[in-house]
């Protein structure tokens, strides 16, 4: 929970980390992100800036993120007017989610000027902006959001405007606030205590407010506060916003039994007393941790939206394929009566008449030659009534056959359909995302844009690699190319090959150095592995098959990724966090 007490942690990391230092590089990964390369006491740190509408925050990153070819306009603006400067300064005014990054910066001519760069931490309305100090003014000279006239009147953010905080709704600085100051201010709001004590102050979040309350032995959603009672808050209170005036702070991570991420803060919450908690030294590593693979997860979903909806649309297609063969089949499964009825008209055509609408006859094909009633054409001959039906067999026969090419044409799309959607999850960076687009364009779900690129695009790092708790090396392919590419020519033929036995997954290569025997620890984590990347990944008595790549062939036409195994072995996973953790990445 990024309020303004961790933020007052974020910062006060950054003054020790950075403070005075001066900005060698900057990069903008993402659309809303901005890391800069500071260099301070001969050691280069980097400053991770998002204006995420899910998940913006300011952290000191060692995530390794892409760096684009040709760099946004903001990020050449940047680039333009603070690369060199010096940090000056880095504050939280009014206690509020807001960094000031104050830079001391110098031109070619060398006059020296005082920019600001600010972030604004305010959910889908987060932006980051560069200022330059003007007497006792900021004036905006750009953001990486410009906000026009139309969608905010109250405070535009363009070049050349004036810059004006964010308007605070009358709410104290728990920085600056004594007992009375609090009671006045807590008595002033309405509804539940818990709500008045974040509406009364800036940068409370409702979690720190419910902690208050619980600490403070006061029921958090009472409308009623007695004197004994408003003491006791303001303790707890004053104790809460002492972690800020001391800076004593210590990050704490929670996460469920079985590893599940749910929250953190700047120290112990008692709120937070049945979930696991780990200490963490620095409040970066607790929200990178926190964060990296939510925001990593969020932003490819951003950039893969038109692929999941073309999929969801293929798929609803395609199912709608299946039930239409299905039905064929169904109804073709009289073909055979037809045919029984064109053989018994003939067999028994002198005992019919033209005219007759039915003939009764015994059906001499049946094991007990049971009587049949078989409908007739009154306006045809016998014969003309046989040849009727045997072209009915002849046609339904045709469907059968046809329907049943068919349905296992569109069993293989719909496995093909469901792996590309599970592979959707797993993407990691720009590159999975440009070769995903590529191998549907091929297999011609996508229309070939043209600033898509024509040549095959070479992934960096095409698959993602653990390490077994006995250090072999285990690979993992993010979509049907890679795990075609994976198993079919980077794994050698005594290299464990794992998979979920019934649905979409992803290729598990488990590399064998020679003369070396699998142990039971091993085959568990590469099933591990293998169940965790597939569609059984939020299941319990997940099914793996597991075999060596020798014994794995690859069908001529089939599908990228789809290939036959025999040899095999099973063994029954429970995909967890936890047990993922375990594993190096």
């Amino acid at each position: 929970m990024l309020d303004g007490i961790v933020l007052a942690n974020i910062i006060s990391e950054l003054r020790k980390e950075i403070l005075g230092g001066r900005i060698e590089k900057i990069y903008q990964p993402e659309k809303e992100e901005l890391m800069l390369v500071i260099r301070n006491n001969r050691k280069n740190k980097k400053l991770l800036l998002s204006s995420n509408s899910q998940y913006p925050r300011i952290v000191l990153s060692d995530q390794v993120k892409n760096q684009v070819d040709t760099p946004p306009m903001f990020c050449m603006f940047l680039r333009k007017h603070i690369s060199g400067a010096k940090i000056l300064n880095i504050s939280q005014p009014n206690f509020e989610r807001i960094v000031n990054i104050e830079l001391e910066v110098k031109d070619d001519l060398g006059d020296i000027s005082t920019k600001i760069l600010i972030l604004e931490i305010m959910g889908r309305h987060s932006n980051l902006i560069l200022t330059i100090k003007e007497e006792d003014k900021l004036r905006v000279l750009d953001s990486i959001k410009h906000i026009s006239y139309d969608k905010s009147k109250v405070r535009p953010i363009l070049p050349n405007y004036e810059y004006v905080y964010p308007p605070n709704q009358n709410k104290l600085n728990p920085l600056d606030v004594n007992k009375e100051q609090f009671a006045i201010a807590v008595s002033s709001q309405e509804g539940p205590i818990f709500k008045r004590i974040y509406q009364a102050f800036s940068g409370l979040s409702p979690l720190i407010a419910s902690e208050i309350c619980l600490k403070a032995e006061v029921d958090s959603n009472s409308s009623f506060i007695s004197l004994e009672e408003m003491d006791k808050l303001h303790e707890v209170f004053d104790n809460v916003i002492n972690h800020v005036k001391l800076d004593t702070f210590l990050p704490v991570f929670y996460e469920t039994a079985d590893g599940t991420p749910v929250d953190y803060y700047s120290f112990e919450l008692t709120i937070m007393s049945e979930y696991n908690k780990l200490y963490i030294g620095s409040i970066s590593e607790v929200i990178e941790k926190f964060t990296h693979g939510k925001n990593q997860k969020y932003t490819i979903s951003q950039k893969t939206s038109d692929i999941k909806k073309l999929i969801l649309n293929f798929l609803d297609r395609t199912i709608r394929k299946q039930a239409i063969q299905n039905e064929a089949l169904k109804q073709s499964e009289d073909s055979e009566n037809y045919k029984i009825y064109g053989e018994l008209i003939t067999a028994y055509s002198y005992n019919i008449k033209k005219g007759d609408k039915s003939f009764v006859a015994n059906n001499y094909y049946s094991e007990n030659q049971d009587e049949v009633l078989i409908p007739l054409d009154p306006a045809k001959t016998p014969i003309e009534n046989a040849q009727n039906y045997f072209k009915k067999y002849t046609k339904l026969k045709r469907t059968f056959v046809a329907a049943k090419e068919q349905l296992e044409i569109i069993k293989e799309d719909l496995a093909y359909l469901q792996s590309v959607l599970m592979s959707l999850d797993i993407l990691e960076n720009e590159s999975d995302i440009v070769e995903l687009r590529q191998e549907l364009i091929e297999m011609g779900y996508l229309k070939r844009k043209q600033k898509d690129p024509k040549k095959k695009v070479k992934n960096q790092a095409p698959y993602m690699k653990f390490r077994t708790s006995s250090g072999l090396d285990m690979y993992v392919g993010k979509n049907n190319y890679q795990n075609d590419e994976l198993t079919m020519k980077f794994a050698k033929a005594n290299d464990m090959w794992f998979h979920i036995k019934a649905g979409p997954g992803s290729h598990v290569i488990v590399k064998v150095p020679n003369g070396y025997e699998l142990t039971k620890e091993d085959l568990y984590e590469g099933s591990m592995i293998a169940a965790y990347f597939s569609s059984g990944k939020n299941s319990s008595h997940v099914e793996i098959d597991y075999t060596t790549r020798k014994n794995i062939k690859k069908v001529p036409g089939a599908k990228p990724g789809m290939v036959l195994y025999y040899n095999f072995k099973s063994v029954t996973v429970t995909p967890t966090q936890k047990e993922m953790e375990k594993l190096v990445k």
